[in-house]
């Protein structure tokens, strides 16, 4: 999740009322360093503390995710993340053209307790009437691209995403062309995983629509 600008010393003040500075820990996709228990008490945030921060700009520079109260910094994408993300987006959009279905690019999703998750791409069954963040009933798909993040994406993510209940989850794990595909989200995992390789049909969850990427 990005910030959007706003009062940064209020944003400042508000990371320093919880122990931290500018420049608080924030883990770069997985722990950077083991944390004593005074600095990991100190780095939990409220999803409250976390969205308003990011309302004030305390994340302008940098994409943050929120996971059980800790904050996770992401890697900038590279220039091969984004390509495979502006071509699916365009193919899906493509392929449901003409259906009440809504595909939307990087955007932030509440997953419940202290979890804000920010997806590559998402496949809304209807569109939303006010800007917010998703939930998982507003959602048919949601997709990572993996690339550098494909064990966390499937990992770490799909976990909290099936115990979410997001019904459908894919994630594009470029270096291998494949795209694994998670669904019926039961008992905090997906029971239902398969594997599809680049340049075979993709059925768009919620619809009869297809989509080949690569």
């Amino acid at each position: 999740m990005r910030g959007n600008g706003g009062d940064f010393k209020a944003a400042v003040d508000m990371i320093a009322r919880n122990g931290g500075n500018r420049y608080f820990p924030a883990r770069m996709n997985k722990p950077l360093a083991p944390m004593t228990p005074e600095s990991a008490a100190k780095a939990r945030f409220s999803k409250e503390e976390f969205l308003a921060m990011a309302s004030l700009g305390a994340f302008d520079d940098m994409s943050i995710e929120l996971v059980d109260g800790e904050l996770e910094r992401m890697n900038p994408p590279m220039s091969e993340h984004g390509r495979l993300q502006g071509e699916l987006t365009y193919l899906l959009r493509h392929a449901l053209a003409g259906t009440s279905m809504v595909v939307l690019g990087e955007t932030g999703i509440d997953l419940g307790g202290q979890t804000v998750r920010s997806c590559d791409a998402a496949v809304l069954s209807a569109p939303l009437d006010e800007n917010r963040l998703l939930r998982p009933d507003d959602v048919a798909l949601l997709i990572e691209i993996g690339l550098t993040t494909v064990e966390r994406d499937m990992g770490a993510k799909r976990i909290d995403y099936a115990r979410a209940g997001v019904r459908h989850y894919w994630v594009v794990d470029g270096e291998r062309r494949v795209v694994h595909l998670f669904a019926e989200p039961l008992n905090g995992d997906y029971a239902d995983v398969r594997s599809i390789k680049f340049g075979a049909p993709l059925t768009v969850p919620g619809s009869d629509r297809v989509l080949i990427l690569g």
